[in-house]
């Protein structure tokens, strides 16, 4: 691979400009935590062995006035260009060249893979705006210049068209994988661009900004396999119908709480008085805790935001036993008279195990803790996921079982996390109707609201989506199972629970690791009350695609990073997990 030692910036300063609550910004000037786009991209061509950048700008913009030149560094202008004499320097140079139209985000790392007549093209790419990097031999870039060689008849914005149009021609070569999400040459079009751009640029802290965050991955250029949503759903259409009404459900109030509590009546065959309406499992959490004021019974590991509202005197944790984690329904009423809990809780499916507790166990529970003045919480986000979950479903028992509370959301079924839309049904109208009172007057936005009139329409696409889900998570189940020392717990949910090996590093560690080096997002399970529990993995189940890609990241990573004893846990410090 030859040595670059040029770099040739063609910049476009007629684009719109960015438009941040700091002010407005000409795209190249655009700060990134503090430092203006461009600046950075030149640190990554001279980072990079380039000692001669030449930056091209519109004709007569003085865009470029205020900027700080590194040394090495020329700028030259569209309207220039004839008697710039940059024909002549190109034809006397026998080097590569680094030619970078408009400012797609990217560092050295990703100019020393790009081989010679290659390139790596912008997120918005388009013929008459390459935006990307093409590392250009001098022959190949010659031509380019000369076939697109300005005269004094011609204007800039003819001279900008004739070098896009002579670049979209060449025959370069582009890789046939794709970038993993943290290399991928981002164009900052817009303020959504510039906080992408902020968190790739702070590689320091990235661990501990995806762990602060909890969420809002949309922005962040990670390849998570940590959500819990189904991956398969909604379908185009279903963003195609929700735009119809978009304007009136932003511009209007929502519905209050009775009314979103009918549609959820109808849409679960049950009576409105039972149901109270919040946003997201987690909301009604607080609610009924801030109510009831319970002490909990609850196996461990399981989801821990029915754990962390409480002090540790108000929750005995019921801890299941590996390798499969399966609940023992007797045993665990025995543990819950003996510790003196009034409330047992059982999440089924259970997260992040993935398993699955039947019916008849669960009538039994709810049945026996009523007899002993108990109440049992069952949160079923995940019933729909095994092939037979829905059949193993309590709802129908809270007409008939006063103690009886069961929970879901409907984000995760639906795969959409960020509607934050759940209920809590129970029998106990009065309970219901002293939850309702904790929670916000307006507690559930537009958009949820809509989106539950949406669904009857994508019925069958929903249950096409399961069917598919089903059948990634086995496939990906048995590819994790080709991860030489890996324990696979078998799942009936959307994500699997996986033991590393003994000599491998902490699953802290390998997050860490994953996220540096693999711009890779997964769940470490040390938050969690269970046996070595810095042991454990959980991974959510998406395409067959990017499951085996994964697949694949920790064969070759566990083969690597592997220690003579248990890894010993990063300097990161993990916040408390809610999901």
């Amino acid at each position: 691979m030859a040595n670059v030692t040029r770099a040739l910036f063609i910049l476009d300063f007629r684009a719109p400009k960015i438009h941040l609550w700091s002010g407005s910004y000409d795209a190249p000037l655009v700060p990134i935590n503090g430092q203006p786009l461009l600046d950075r991209l030149i640190n990554a061509c001279f980072e990079n062995s380039t000692e001669d950048v030449i930056l091209v700008e519109n004709a007569r913009s003085d865009a470029l006035d205020r900027f700080r030149l590194r040394f090495g560094t020329t700028i030259l202008s569209w309207g220039d260009l004839p008697d710039s004499g940059l024909i002549e320097r190109v034809r006397d140079y026998e080097g590569d060249t680094l030619l970078v139209w408009g400012t797609p985000l990217f560092d050295s790392d990703v100019l020393h893979g790009i081989d010679t007549d290659s390139g790596l093209r912008g997120s918005a790419w388009r013929p008459d705006a390459p935006t990307g990097i093409y590392r250009l031999s001098a022959n190949v870039l010659r031509n380019l210049l000369l076939e697109s060689h300005v005269t004094a008849s011609d204007v800039p914005h003819q001279t900008f068209s004739k070098l896009a149009l002579g670049l979209s021609r060449l025959e370069i070569a582009f890789p046939g994988d794709e970038l993993n999400a943290g290399s991928e040459l981002l164009n900052v079009c817009d303020g959504v661009d510039v906080s992408i751009a902020e968190f790739r640029c702070d590689k320091e802290n990235l661990p501990r900004r995806l762990e602060t965050s909890v969420g809002g991955y949309w922005r962040k250029p990670i390849a998570e396999h940590m959500l819990l949503c189904n991956t398969r759903f909604p379908p185009k259409t279903f963003y195609d119908r929700l735009a119809t009404r978009l304007e009136g459900v932003l511009t209007c109030y929502p519905s209050q709480q009775i009314d979103i509590a009918s549609i959820v009546g109808a849409m679960t065959s049950q009576q409105p008085d039972f149901i109270a309406v919040g946003n997201g499992v987690t909301d009604l959490i607080q609610a009924l805790y801030s109510t009831l004021n319970p002490v909990i019974a609850i196996p461990t590991p399981t989801f821990a935001g029915f754990q962390t509202p409480l002090n540790n005197e108000r929750k005995k944790n019921f801890v299941l036993s590996p390798p499969y984690f399966d609940l023992d329904v007797r045993a665990f009423f025995e543990f819950a008279i003996a510790t003196g809990a009034d409330t047992a809780i059982v999440v089924n499916p259970n997260n992040p195990t993935g398993r699955l507790v039947d019916y008849a166990d669960m009538a039994w529970l709810a049945e026996a803790l009523g007899s002993r003045g108990r109440r049992l919480i069952v949160d079923e986000s995940f019933i729909d996921f095994p092939a037979d979950g829905r059949s193993n479903s309590v709802e129908n028992l809270v007409p008939s079982f006063h103690n009886l509370i069961v929970v879901k959301s409907l984000g995760k079924v639906f795969g959409l996390g960020g509607i934050r839309l759940g209920y809590l049904m129970a029998g106990d109208t009065e309970l219901i109707a002293a939850v309702r009172r904790k929670l916000p007057l307006w507690n559930i936005n537009g958009i949820a609201e809509y989106t539950l009139f949406l669904l009857p329409e994508f019925a069958e696409e929903l249950e096409a989506s399961l069917r598919a889900l089903r059948e990634d998570r086995e496939h990906f189940i048995q590819g994790l199972r080709t991860v030489p020392g890996l324990d696979v717990v078998p799942s009936e949910t959307n994500f699997i629970l996986c033991r590393l090996p003994e000599n491998s590093l902490s699953a802290a560690e390998l997050k860490r690791h994953l996220i540096l080096f693999e711009s890779v997002l997964v769940r470490e399970c040390g938050y969690q009350a269970m046996n070595d529990a810095d042991r454990y993995l959980r991974l959510t189940v998406r395409s067959r695609e990017e499951n085996e890609e994964l697949t694949k990241i920790l064969q070759r990573t566990l083969s690597h990073l592997t220690t003579t004893s248990k890894g010993k846990c990063s300097d990161v410090t993990f916040a408390p997990r809610t999901d």
